[in-house]
């Protein structure tokens, strides 16, 4: 069954002091492409969670949020003695140069690039764990959700193929009689011209005449592919796997068939059955561009 890229996934976790929260969305792509967005806390396994997600996805953009707060007395950051002494030291210094009196303020100090050190969960493998588990109860819910499109849209698919289906056996039953008045039409056409000169028509002639006809307009190859990538197309739809890149192919060769059908039938009401295709693929494409 196929799987839409387009959906929200999301879970939460209490471990302690710790809240984890965890959220993802997606929308359509080509191919792979994820976002990530992690708390400090978490900032030591963030490889660890895109790889998490690359195991569960196939195809789409892919955004990632994980946020990770301590109740409790953990702290998010820690000072670094030693740069922070540095900063007052300097200051000291400029102002003593200056004749300026010298007052520190630690919130402006705090502020400083290199003062705060944010505070990983290197040293918590437990915390590690949960945000992991966290992350994949979030990708199951979101798998969840783009089941149940992805059943509606499996639905659309086949229902789009059918019609397909019915007006491929149109032109199939028209295309004999296409050949059938091209030859009348041509021998009385013939026929009347040559009698009005007096002329004798040979039959061997009108009949290499509608052979050449017939091989010029014969569309039963097409028609065959035709009918071969739409069982392909379905046998996609049914599989397991994400098959969002060979149903893209698969489209494009239906695509081509159809044109070339157009092109070779010389025949206004098998154009008809053509152009209702070719719309219906427009539908299947839209339909396909969000598949994983």
């Amino acid at each position: 069954m196929p799987l839409s890229m387009t959906g929200h996934g999301q879970a939460a976790h209490r471990l302690g002091e710790f809240s984890i929260d965890v959220e993802i969305r997606t929308v359509n792509n080509r191919y792979l492409k994820v976002s990530t967005k992690v708390s400090e806390l978490a900032l030591a396994i963030e490889p660890d969670l895109e790889n998490i997600v690359r195991d569960y996805l196939k195809r789409g953009t892919v955004s990632l949020s994980v946020r990770v707060v301590s109740r409790g007395s953990y702290p998010s950051n820690l000072i670094n003695q030693s740069m922070l002494s540095a900063y007052i030291r300097e200051a000291k210094v400029a102002a003593e140069s200056t004749n300026t009196p010298f007052q520190a303020d630690f919130a402006t100090l705090l502020g400083l690039p290199g003062v705060l050190e944010p505070q990983s969960s290197t040293d918590l493998p437990e915390l590690n764990d949960a945000v992991r588990a966290t992350v994949r109860d979030a990708l199951k819910d979101l798998q969840q959700m783009r089941a149940i499109e992805g059943s509606s849209m499996k639905s659309k698919l086949k229902e789009n193929l059918q019609q397909i289906r019915e007006h491929r056996q149109s032109i199939l039953q028209r295309a004999p009689v296409v050949i059938s008045e091209y030859q009348s039409k041509l021998e009385s056409r013939v026929r009347v011209a040559f009698e009005s000169r007096g002329i004798g028509l040979e039959t061997v002639d009108l009949l290499r005449e509608v052979t050449l006809f017939c091989d010029k307009t014969d569309i039963s190859e097409e028609l065959t592919r035709l009918d071969s990538h739409l069982d392909q197309f379905e046998k996609a739809i049914e599989s397991e796997e994400s098959q969002g890149r060979r149903l893209d192919f698969l489209v494009q060769e239906l695509g081509r068939e159809t044109n070339t059908i157009g092109s070779k039938a010389n025949d206004a009401e098998i154009s008809q059955h053509v152009v209702a295709i070719k719309t219906i693929l427009e539908q299947i494409r839209e339909l396909v561009q969000n598949v994983e």
